[in-house]
């Protein structure tokens, strides 16, 4: 079989179930398989794959047919320019929340102290930390499995650069000292919704996705409840949620003496 007839043929059975990114999949699940670029694909279209990287790419194919997600099978994904190690033990960053990392490097103080709370695959700490060398961070977690994901892309990624505290905490509770920067990612998805979520979303840990019953924000309401403990006059707060939650989430900031400096649509900034 040839690297176009094994796409092909992948790409018809992705297809076949509605998998909307059928012919990308498709693609980089091979690419995954042979550790070759896509463009290497497209040149050498004719190439005849060797039995065992038919059946390790049939094995991939199988795994997308379930609806795992492709960065699952790979364990990558690329998260504000860096490649990070994933798999179904955290959240596949959002190329959306790359606004939060962006944020923060560009307007942290220097020599300043930035926590990330509920690092997950720690994507937004460590993308912070790989430009702003200069920040105090730390990073909490309350998931262990979590926790250790996040350790091994602070490890490949940073190496003996990694300077990022990373600490076993729920929201606040178990986090000391103030910050001049708080960035987070915190569930906000209604656990009414899950039979609406689409499949590949099952997969992934619930704990990282779900932040209650109803308007899905009680992790946000224990966030704000304790921010003070944790700011001081200048700090600033970037987060994710949905569009329709923004207004009561600007409500619990502004009882807590926060204004709003940012309200992309996913992302909410504010200033103490």
């Amino acid at each position: 079989m040839t690297i176009k007839e094994a796409l092909e043929e992948a790409s018809a059975k992705l297809d076949s179930i509605d998998i909307k990114s059928a012919k990308l999949d498709s693609e980089l699940l091979l690419t995954d398989v042979l550790s070759k670029t896509k463009e290497w694909l497209i040149a050498h279209d004719t190439d005849e794959l060797s039995s065992e990287q038919i059946k390790k790419y049939e094995q991939s194919i199988e795994r997308r047919l379930d609806r795992e997600p492709v960065c699952y099978i790979t364990n990558k994904l690329e998260f504000y320019g860096i490649e990070f190690y994933v798999d179904n033990r955290v959240l596949s960053p959002r190329v959306e929340t790359e606004l939060i990392a962006e944020q923060a490097i560009k307007y942290a103080p220097k020599d300043s102290k930035l926590i990330d709370l509920g690092t997950g695959s720690g994507a937004i700490a460590i993308a912070i930390a790989k430009h702003r060398p200069d920040l105090e961070i730390t990073a909490t977690e309350i998931s262990e499995e979590a926790m250790e994901v996040a350790k091994i892309n602070a490890k490949n990624i940073l190496g003996k650069d990694n300077k990022i505290k990373f600490i076993m905490a729920d929201v606040w509770d178990g986090v000391e000292g103030m910050f001049e920067t708080v960035v987070t990612n915190l569930p906000y998805v209604s656990e009414d919704y899950k039979p609406n979520m689409k499949p590949e979303v099952h997969k992934e840990p619930s704990v990282a996705l779900y932040g209650g019953k109803g308007d899905g924000l009680d992790l946000y309401r224990k966030f704000y409840k304790d921010i003070n403990k944790h700011i001081k006059k200048g700090s600033k707060i970037y987060h994710e949620s949905d569009p329709w939650q923004h207004e009561a989430l600007k409500s619990l900031a502004e009882t807590q003496g926060l204004k709003s400096i940012l309200e992309e649509y996913l992302i909410l900034g504010f200033l103490k």
